[in-house]
This record gives structure tokens, C-alpha cells and sequence, in this order.
């Protein structure tokens, strides 16, 4: 086993450091990813199905945990997993053992109980992986997963991810799925004129493995090679968990070419789900110098948990207004190009009241043009599949525990 087949799973790096003092190593002798979404990531990507042991820190909640353990029994059966716990599991241990945790460890106990566990954990990882038992199919190919973000509502977040989903499936004629996870206050389908008939608790439960018929059987058809997922507003209904919508979206990313989706405004679970499944997440934002500063210390967040900053893209809508600010300011404060820049229309409003996006009832216009040369480069950008040959490295040995 490598040393990074260790993995500290949790927002934080503090836990990364304190799971490496309790194992006598250094810190960046320690694997670390910042969710359990981004974990599961790890383990799809595999393609030697190698060993690892996967330390969730105390903030992981128990739900997504039990999450985590079903995937891992039905996809990595050598991964170890390992819950850490700032108390006593209060109840938690019974339920985690019966899901495949291997471990339940309460840190009050002190350091010596989290090595061990590791130890015992990196002890069976290396047994059972002389026995390889079958191991799911990762699919021949994958789509890509364009998730749309802004910290504010009326920037154009939706605009842009109707318009982009409806130029990929328009260019590509493949077809491309458009997604709602803005479950708050989410109008992906009144840019279409129609409305969900889904509950998303039933998008939601279709998990990983539903069969391709009843994925589309679940999706709306909204234009040709275009189809919708989203659920009918509910302000009773409990927002889904991070793990479980990671599930949903790795579904369609198995089953689409192209994912685009409408994410939440807020740092929910569900949008933390997105940003680590996406290949790209764009950054929406206006000629606002609070809604720029804003976005500014969101990108800042994102990166300090540890996204790469070669996933963002920052999006300039309404990019000509005259309002003494321009593109340039707007770099300034962001540290970041701007990649795309998509003037003001009043073919915006109007299109949304036919229910037709600009791309598609007036695609020979300004608006359409620089959406349409968005998507042609994301059209155009490597697959999923090739970036993963082109990320695969060598690693080095592992070296047990000091003393």
C-alpha cells in the first residue's frame, strides 16, 4: 500500500494533520480530499482497483458516512473505512458496522486508539487484496459535469444554464441533461415553458444504478438531444444530502455526454455534491462591485478547500453596461480572466416569456453567438476519460508508522 492510499476525508486540513501526528508521519505523507463525494470520486476513477483506507474526520455527517459505506461494498469492497468521532458514538456503532465501517473511533480517547484502527485497517486492506473479488464496472465512457454558480440571486445563473445546456445538445447533437439542484427557487424548466412533474426525493432515489430507460423515463424532454431533471417545489420537503446527490449525478454523468447544472446559491451540501463532481463550475456574476466582491471571496473558499483552480471559469453577464465599472475591474478584484462575456438583450426577457432560450429562438443574435462559443469550447475540451490518462501518476512506497 502507498502512503497516499491513506486518505483523510473532511473539509479541513487540520484533521489531515492531526490523523498524520497520530500515525508519527508528516502531513503530506497523508492522502486528503475534502468529502466524502470527492472520496467516492477517488474510487470511481480507480482503475487497478487498489486497496485504501478512507479516515472521515468528526464534521462527516453519519448519513453521509452510511452513504459512503454502501457505495464502497458495491463498488471498492478492499477499501477500509473509518469514522472519527470528537464523543461517544452514542449508538452510531451498531449501525455503522452493519453498513461496512470498519471502525467507530472517539478521539476523547486519545491518539493511540486512531492508530491502531488504522493499523488494523491497512492490515486487512493488504489481505483482502490478494483475494480480488468482483469488482464493479467502471463505464467505457463518462460525460462531463458543468455546474453553474453565483452567490446571488438575478446574475444570470439559470439564464446561463439553460442556454449553455440547450448550445451543447444544439452543436453536439448528443444528448445533454439540464439540472435543477436550485431547489429553492429554481426556474430551469420556465426557461423552456414547462414545469416538473418530478419529486426530487424520487430523482434522488434513482441512486447510481438505475437502468438508462428509467433514467430517461425520469427526465423531461425540453428540446431535441435536451432533456430536464427536476423537482416540483416543495419548501416542506428535507434538501437531499450531499453523498446521495453525488449518486444522482454521477447517474447522468454515465448516461449523458454532457451535464449541466443549476446549483444552489447557498453552501449547502448539495452544492459542495457539485463542485466535486464538476470538470468545470463557472462563476457567474454582473458589472456589481458587491457581487463581485462577493463571488471574489467564494473563489477564494472553493480554492482553499482544495478545487483546483483550473475547474473555474468566471462568466461575465451583461458584460456591456455602462455602469462605471467594466471587465477589467472585474479581473482586478477576482484574480481571475474572465473567460466569457455575454452582452445585455432585451431578447433575454422576451425569450423567457416563450418559453425558448436565446440559443434556440434567436441563435443568429449576440447573446446566442457568445454562448454558442462557450459551449463549442467546452465541446472541444478533453473528455473526462482522457484527462483521467493524462492525471495518472506513478506513486511512492509506503512506509509503516514510525515509533
Amino acid at each position: 500500500m502507498t502512503l497516499q492510499h491513506v486518505i483523510a476525508v473532511g473539509a479541513t486540513q487540520s484533521f489531515r494533520a492531526a490523523l498524520a501526528r497520530s500515525m508519527e508521519v508528516e502531513t503530506d505523507e497523508v492522502g486528503w480530499v475534502q468529502s466524502v463525494i470527492a472520496a467516492e470520486e477517488i474510487l470511481v476513477e480507480q482503475t487497478d482497483h487498489t486497496a485504501r483506507v478512507l479516515v472521515l474526520s468528526p464534521e462527516v455527517k453519519e448519513l453521509d458516512a452510511l452513504g459512503l459505506a454502501e457505495f464502497v461494498g458495491r463498488t471498492a469492497p478492499m477499501t477500509a473505512i473509518i469514522a472519527v468521532q470528537e464523543k461517544a458514538s452514542n449508538g452510531f456503532l451498531p449501525t455503522a458496522m452493519r453498513a461496512g465501517i470498519r471502525d467507530v473511533v472517539d478521539l476523547t480517547r486519545g491518539s493511540d486508539e486512531l492508530r491502531e484502527a488504522v493499523e488494523r485497517a491497512i492490515q486487512w486492506t493488504e489481505n483482502v487484496s490478494t483475494m480480488r473479488g468482483q469488482m464493479a464496472a467502471t463505464p467505457q465512457h463518462r460525460g462531463s459535469i458543468i455546474t453553474v454558480f453565483a452567490t446571488k440571486g438575478g446574475v444570470g445563473k439559470t439564464f446561463l444554464t439553460t442556454n449553455l445546456a440547450a448550445a451543447l445538445a444544439d452543436i453536439s447533437k448528443q444528448d445533454t441533461a439540464a439540472v435543477d439542484l436550485d431547489v429553492d427557487m429554481g426556474d430551469v424548466f420556465t426557461f423552456f415553458g414547462r414545469e416538473p412533474t418530478k419529486r426530487m426525493a424520487d430523482l434522488i432515489s434513482l441512486g447510481e444504478g438505475a437502468e438508462r430507460e428509467a433514467v430517461f423515463a425520469n427526465g423531461t424532454k425540453l428540446a431535441e438531444h435536451l432533456w430536464g431533471f427536476g423537482g416540483v417545489p416543495d419548501p416542506s420537503a428535507q434538501q437531499p444530502g450531499g453523498e446521495a446527490v453525488g449518486k444522482f449525478l454521477r447517474l447522468l454523468r454515465n448516461n449523458f455526454p454532457f451535464v449541466v447544472v443549476d446549483a444552489s446559491v447557498d453552501y449547502t451540501d448539495l452544492a459542495w455534491a457539485c463542485f466535486d463532481l464538476s470538470d468545470v463550475i463557472c462563476l457567474v456574476t454582473q458589472l456589481d462591485i458587491v457581487g463581485v466582491k462577493h463571488l471574489s471571496n467564494a473563489l477564494e473558499t472553493l480554492l482553499a478547500i482544495g478545487l483546483p483552480a483550473e475547474k473555474f471559469r468566471l462568466i461575465l453577464n451583461r458584460a456591456d453596461s455602462r455602469v462605471g465599472l467594466d471587465a477589467q475591474d472585474v479581473e482586478r478584484v477576482m484574480k481571475v480572466r474572465v473567460d466569457s462575456k455575454i452582452p445585455s438583450s432585451r431578447l433575454v426577457p422576451t425569450c423567457l416569456n416563450k418559453g425558448r432560450p436565446v440559443v434556440l429562438e434567436e441563435p443568429d443574435s449576440e447573446v446566442a453567438d457568445s454562448i454558442r462559443r462557450m459551449a463549442s469550447r467546452f465541446i472541444s475540451e478533453p473528455s473526462a476519460d482522457e484527462r483521467e490518462l493524462a492525471l495518472a501518476a506513478p506513486q511512492g512506497k509506503w512506509r509503516l508508522f514510525k515509533r
